[in-house]
């Protein structure tokens, strides 16, 4: 039970640190291959640079998870609080149609993808395998923006 605990308060963070610990461990080995071997690898940068797409992209979860959004606060210090009560709800529920609406539109786009088969050009991964980090960042999105709903409604129905 501490183990699901643990993963539901901390699986975007984990794999974030994950990802940049392999990008570091990648880029400092390119730069010892290149200053003190004299042979470059051709891979590193584009690895490097799917890795920091796909660590963006996953970040959209943990923003919501650590309430990390963009928003304007100084604006509700002018409001009352039912309004600002208001305002959180329907900026959370305007948050979770975005996120869904992007998981379904970028699973269109993975699909669109795949058919065109496309490789990228150092390591020959298919091209639909980066695309699909907006699908799964945006689904991390939508389960941790519901998840924030729920704790909003247990939380109302406690006082």
């Amino acid at each position: 039970m501490k183990f699901w605990k643990w993963l539901d308060e901390n699986f975007e963070e984990a794999i974030l640190m994950i990802f940049l610990v392999i990008m570091s461990v990648v880029m400092m080995a390119q730069v010892i291959m290149r200053y003190f071997f004299k042979a470059s690898m051709p891979w590193p940068e584009e690895f490097c640079r799917m890795m920091f797409v796909f660590s963006g992209f996953l970040s959209m979860g943990y923003c919501v998870r650590k309430n990390k959004m963009l928003k304007v606060d100084i604006l509700l210090g002018f409001f009352p609080e039912w309004l600002k009560s208001v305002i959180d709800w329907v900026g959370k529920i305007v948050t979770l149609l975005f996120f869904a609406y992007l998981a379904v539109k970028s699973w269109d786009t993975v699909q669109a993808q795949k058919m065109l088969n496309m490789t990228t050009p150092a390591m020959g991964w298919p091209w639909w395998i980066v695309y699909a980090s907006v699908t799964v960042g945006a689904a991390l999105g939508v389960i941790r923006q519901i998840e924030d709903l729920v704790k909003m409604i247990l939380k109302k129905g406690e006082k």
